[in-house]
């Protein structure tokens, strides 16, 4: 190591270097170059030889301006004069380095230079040293001379190759080859080979690889010998050690010998052995196929599987015989251009061996296969994903039931026909219209009744409607429709046709089954040009025309809104009595003519209402039902009445009203036995009174029901009997403990003879199945004597006692029988 070279991070052989680095330090004065003069003038000697003088041009590039015998014999040229870009990469590349870190620093700069010649590697060192001149301009005095060492490049490749390199030499036996002698091998051959480099060489093929004599590799190196065509092969080799592996043999002629370098594939193959396997067992389709011919070279069962081609037609398919004719520009372009074979994302549609479309995505992966450049694809049917996505992009719009379009859709609709208004069309009617009596047959036949009806008023709504007119379900019972180009007239008579049709009756599973339609009408812009105010004043007339007697029709009028807001705030006060504790129950005694006693009360509901005062039953029951509130109400009214009820004498019981809306939440047999259990009440003394409605809806479901409160001890009564569609099957299907006559009956008594006679039967009926019969609306003496004749057991009404609050009830139960021998006057 040199010190003075060092300091300016030289790193130099010779010490000729560092004596010049010292030179230029002792001239050097401070903060300067040292002169041209004092460096590169007489003071050289030996090192004249091996440097050269170097300025810049006029353009401010590096040129030589002189050069020694050995600096010029170094390049192979002429220096004077000389450009820098004039020279070899090799030589011009570092001088330059070396030339601009000078420059830039103003102290000496090493670089190395490299070159070949004569087969072998030959470093060079280059220091550059800056110069003043008196002429202005630096100069630069470069050092450059070539070290000791130097290196054999063939060796150095020869060695350091991976690759297994070997010379072969034929052993002739007269003209006949017969056997190859190894000449020379590199340390991979010997590896591959399974051996020390000294121990194979000059040893024969046949000797280290018996088998290449029999298996066909000693006869392709005789061929390339006698051919001097080179060849590439593999081929399976064991080592002496026992080690198998496989071999790719390129072999080249070389005068009178052959060249061969020996790769080792055994990894390769086990990959293609591994890829094959898992491309022929893959359960997804796939294929390999040339990317330029694009036919396919292999197929794996899944595909065949897939597509229902055989194996062979497939493997003599390109992909155009796959994929559909709309396809073919694309799959050209896209292997045209290999950036365009992998995107999965686009959809492509191909064509199976029965002719089916089926649409997938791509997976491509360029491989090697067998050898050669190939694409492997893999198939992702989406067929059914995509016919998912559309079902669903449908059921977004549309309603899953009818197919008819939904609100969302209906709304664009409406909101496209209103901006058309702004453009000149001039009319726009919206209907709204409901099912009259959608809820009985739901009721009276069940739910899937209900919906293949729904289905059928669709069909009959979109027959009636012209071209481009829209028709949507919009609630379960609910429908709108949205008539373009239409005044008041057309929306007149399309409201008219639309009520006669919905009418008609339905045959539906054997059933005949009869709804009507209400229909409200907004006309835009007479009513309002905004989407929203145009379906809620429709609304408001379909509100309307129900209240008016239904089957009719109605336009919008703007003082209908305060009937409609009448019944909303009515609603959201229902909703909020329960919490509010706004409900009672007044009770109202059932008597027993016969033993002259009160045996059971009606728990009757009331609603106390702060601002509205008592809310009639016939307003807000029926709101009830048709919210859903009934539910916890009924709940409510159940606790309620068990509770109060455990606290009268026994064996008075109650009677409890059950709505059909209730059986349909199924938790009513638990709301049974969960009031009986709290209020510690027999169920014995629990009457639960349905109507005829709740066999009629669901009749198999509801009867069930019945059977499990039957069998938890309570009785079951007939409310409102003979008032419904087929009152005596329902005495056959199942036992009622009670039958009540409705209180039309009994109000024309005694004068009209056919209630009478009705009465009559009733009781007979009773008498014969061995269940009371109780007759509401008792009112007067005469209806009372008359009910007696026909054999009625018990009775309900004001002749004996209003509904009162169960304190009342209390006091009567308290004060004894008495009073029951002379009853009250309906006064």
């Amino acid at each position: 190591m040199y010190e003075i070279a060092t300091q300016y991070g030289v790193v130099t052989e010779f010490r000729d270097v560092d004596e010049l680095c010292f030179q230029w330090q002792v001239e050097a004065p401070t903060g300067g170059l040292p002169p041209y003069e004092q460096i590169a003038l007489g003071s050289l000697g030996r090192l004249a030889d091996d440097v050269a003088l170097a300025g810049r041009a006029a353009d401010g590039a590096f040129e030589f301006l002189y050069g020694g015998g050995a600096f010029e014999a170094w390049l192979g040229a002429s220096l004077r004069g000389l450009r820098l870009d004039g020279l070899e990469r090799n030589y011009r590349d570092p001088i330059g380095e070396a030339l601009a870190t000078a420059a830039t620093r103003g102290t000496p700069a090493a670089t190395i230079a490299r070159s070949i010649r004569d087969g072998l590697v030959r470093t060079s060192e280059i220091v550059a040293f800056p110069l003043s001149s008196h002429w202005g301009d630096s100069l630069f005095l470069v050092f450059a001379r070539e070290r000791a060492a130097k290196y054999d490049l063939v060796d150095a490749i020869y060695r350091a190759t991976d690759d297994g390199l070997t010379t072969l030499a034929a052993v002739h036996a007269g003209r006949d080859i017969i056997d190859f002698v190894i000449v020379s091998l590199n340390a991979s051959a010997s590896r591959l080979f399974g051996g020390a480099e000294r121990d194979l060489q000059w040893r024969r093929l046949g000797e280290i690889a018996p088998t290449w004599m029999t298996d066909g590799t000693f006869e392709r190196l005789s061929a390339i010998f006698l051919s001097a065509i080179p060849d590439t092969f593999e081929v399976s080799h064991r080592s002496a050690e026992g080690e198998a592996s496989h071999l790719r043999l390129a072999a080249a002629p070389m005068g009178d010998l052959i060249g061969v370098t020996l790769t080792d594939v055994t990894p390769l193959k086990a990959r293609e052995a591994s890829f094959r396997l898992l491309f022929e067992s893959n359960p997804m389709p796939m294929w390999v196929h040339d990317p330029q011919s694009l036919r396919i070279i292999a197929v794996n069962d899944a595909a065949v599987a897939h597509y229902g081609y055989e194996r062979e037609q497939f493997l003599g398919s390109t992909l155009f015989d796959l994929y559909a004719e709309e396809e073919w520009p694309a799959v050209t372009i896209a292997h045209e251009n290999p950036a365009l074979r992998r995107p999965s994302d686009r959809i492509w549609a191909n064509r199976t061996a029965d002719g089916r479309m089926i649409k997938v995505q791509n997976y491509a992966r360029e491989i090697s296969f067998d050898d050669r450049s190939a694409i492997l694809l893999a198939i992702v049917d989406v067929t059914e994903q995509r016919e998912q996505a559309a079902r669903i992009a449908h059921l977004a719009h549309h309603d899953p039931l009818t197919g008819l379009a939904n609100r969302v859709l209906f709304r664009a609709r409406l909101t496209e026909g209103l901006q058309r208004l702004e453009g000149g069309e001039d009319r726009l009617a919206v209907l709204y219209l409901d099912l009259d009596g959608f809820k009985d047959v739901n009721d009276a036949f069940g739910h899937p009744i209900g919906d293949r009806l729904l289905v059928a008023v669709a069909e009959r709504l979109r027959l009636t409607l012209a071209p481009g007119d829209m028709v949507a379900r919009v609630g379960g019972d609910e429908f709108a429709i949205v008539q373009l180009g239409a005044g008041a007239a057309e929306a007149d008579r399309l409201a008219e046709r639309i009520v006669n049709e919905v009418s008609v009756l339905y045959e539906i599973d054997g059933h005949a089954v009869a709804v009507g339609a209400s229909v409200g009408i907004s006309v835009a812009p007479i009513d309002s040009c905004d989407a929203d105010i145009l379906l809620k004043n429709a609304d408001i007339a379909l509100y309307r025309a129900k209240a008016d007697g239904r089957g009719l029709h109605r336009f919008f009028e703007p003082e209908m809104a305060a009937s409609i807001l009448v019944r909303r705030t009515l609603e959201a006060d229902l909703r909020h009595a329960l919490p509010a504790g706004e409900f009672q129950i007044y009770y109202q005694p059932l008597v027993d003519i016969g033993a002259n006693r009160i045996v059971a009360s009606e728990a009757l509901l009331r609603w106390f209402h702060p601002v509205r005062g008592l809310v009639s039953p016939n307003d807000f029951i029926p709101l009830a039902e048709e919210t859903g509130l009934i539910t916890p109400i009924g709940e409510w009214v159940l606790r309620e009445a068990c509770r109060e009820a455990a606290s009268w004498p026994e064996p008075i019981g109650v009677c409890v009203n059950l709505s059909p809306a209730q059986f349909r939440s199924r938790s009513l047999v638990q709301s049974v036995l969960s009031a009986l259990a709290t209020s510690g009440l027999a169920p014995q003394r629990l009457e639960l009174e349905i109507t005829e409605s709740v066999l009629l809806a669901e009749n198999h479901a509801n009867l069930a029901v019945l059977h499990q409160l039957r069998a938890l001890g309570v009785c079951i009564s007939m409310d409102d009997f003979g008032t419904g569609y087929s009152s005596l099957s329902y005495l056959r299907s199942f036992p009622f403990d009670k039958i009540k006559i409705d209180r039309s009956f009994v109000k024309e008594l005694p004068e009209n003879h056919e209630c009478g006679a009705i009465v009559r039967a009733v009781a007979g009926i009773g008498q014969c199945l061995g269940v009371a019969t109780v007759a509401e609306g008792v009112e007067t003496p005469e209806q009372l004597a008359r009910l007696r004749e026909e054999g009625c057991t018990q009775m309900q009404g004001f002749l004996f006692s209003r509904p009162a609050p169960a304190a009342e009830l209390r006091r009567m139960l308290e004060g004894g029988d008495e009073k029951w021998a002379e009853p009250a006057s309906a006064a």
